[in-house]
């Protein structure tokens, strides 16, 4: 089986006319990678924003990931996915990004334009950080978006740790799975009543694991709801390629039915890993890693 981008938008109804993605549109303005190295050459956006504002928008973001679409639901309500704004210490801001973020929630008008006289701030902008980690990326030159800027949204910070921390806590978690298996085999072995159960064990551990599953597990949640009951979701991390993806498969696997099957979830992978630049190979060690290795030069033969 093999994933076609062109194919999968026409799936979730991406322009066509009079369905509930008629606002949307397909550009391959990344076909040679140039706007964005880590994007798949084709995206979904917004009809009414033109290939020129993506180039300006995506200066506004980190390793310019901009917004694009991720998944339309049949009620026309959007999950987009991207990463962290360029916003820095002195508060910068973009206005094409805006006008893309406002396009975006524009999409389910039967105009494909909010009316300026709705205030209600329905939609929601996904930060997975925790909030002290989103503004001390302010000191590089990142940080959160201001929402003062961005109509008809409100910002939800998620907690969720980043990959040292997630590593750290399954690296414990291993070691009390471990330290849970030799015990129980001892007391086996010596005829002894069974000690503390795995779960005991993995909570003793101060892994902070299944808390960490739980803060992603609740964003998911958050996401579903807000889809659910037609409102639009933007979602980023820092960079938008570990947590967003996390993100936006759970809460597309909960979503749409197609996904939980054998080849909607193949598509899903190659959709929101693969295409979107998960560091597979960085991750999961298959090549090695510089950090768990050192390097020795050879003596010189005589």
């Amino acid at each position: 089986m093999e994933y076609y981008a062109h194919a999968e938008f026409r799936r979730m109804g991406v322009g066509v006319a009079g369905g509930v993605g008629q606002h949307w549109r397909v550009s391959e303005i990344n076909r040679e990678f140039q706007l964005c190295a880590t994007y798949p050459p084709v995206v979904a956006i917004p009809a009414r924003i033109s290939d020129t504002t993506l180039t300006y928008a995506a200066r506004y973001r980190s390793k310019a990931r901009l917004p694009v679409l991720s998944y339309l639901h049949p009620n026309g309500a959007s999950m987009t996915r991207s990463s962290q704004p360029m916003v820095g210490l002195k508060q910068a801001r973009s206005v094409q990004d805006e006008k893309l973020v406002e396009a975006i929630v524009a999409t389910s008008e039967p105009t494909g334009i909010v009316p300026r006289f709705r205030n209600e701030r329905n939609n929601i902008i996904i930060d997975a950080r925790p909030t002290t980690n989103a503004v001390v990326n302010r000191a590089i030159g990142a940080g959160s978006e201001n929402m003062d800027h961005y109509r008809q949204c409100r910002k939800v910070y998620l907690g969720i740790d980043n990959i040292h921390v997630m590593r750290d806590a399954l690296n414990r978690l291993a070691d009390a799975a471990v330290d849970a298996a030799d015990v129980s085999a001892t007391a086996s072995d010596l005829g002894h009543a069974e000690p503390a159960g795995m779960m005991a064990r993995i909570q003793s551990s101060r892994s902070s694991w299944l808390s960490h599953l739980q803060n992603i597990l609740v964003g998911v949640k958050t996401i579903v709801e807000a889809i659910d009951a037609g409102h639009h979701v933007l979602v980023h991390c820092s960079d938008g390629w570990d947590r967003t993806a996390q993100l936006t498969s759970l809460a597309q696997l909960c979503l749409d039915p197609y996904y939980r099957t054998i080849e909607g979830f193949a598509v899903l992978v190659e959709k929101e890993w693969v295409s979107f630049g998960h560091q597979f190979t960085l991750r999961n060690g298959h090549l090695g890693h510089p950090d768990r290795f050192t390097v020795v030069r050879a003596g010189r033969k005589r």
